[in-house]
């Protein structure tokens, strides 16, 4: 009875730390998946910033003519 409750607890240690695993395996694809959203609401900004400043330009060059 010794012997098997040694495996069980062995078997039970193996599995919790497999779920270990799979939790922190989850947690860095969350986080490199918010890193991206972060990276392209960036992008997205630095392309409106410039989108205004060529409209600017283009208005300006407009009215000079």
């Amino acid at each position: 009875i010794h012997i098997e409750s040694m495996e069980k607890i062995k078997e039970l240690k193996e599995k919790i730390e497999k779920l270990q695993k799979l939790l922190e395996d989850f947690v860095n694809s969350h986080q490199a998946k918010e890193n991206k959203i972060k990276n392209l609401e960036s992008e997205i900004e630095d392309i409106k910033e410039k989108m205004n400043k060529y409209l600017d330009n283009l208005e300006e060059l407009i009215n000079h003519k």
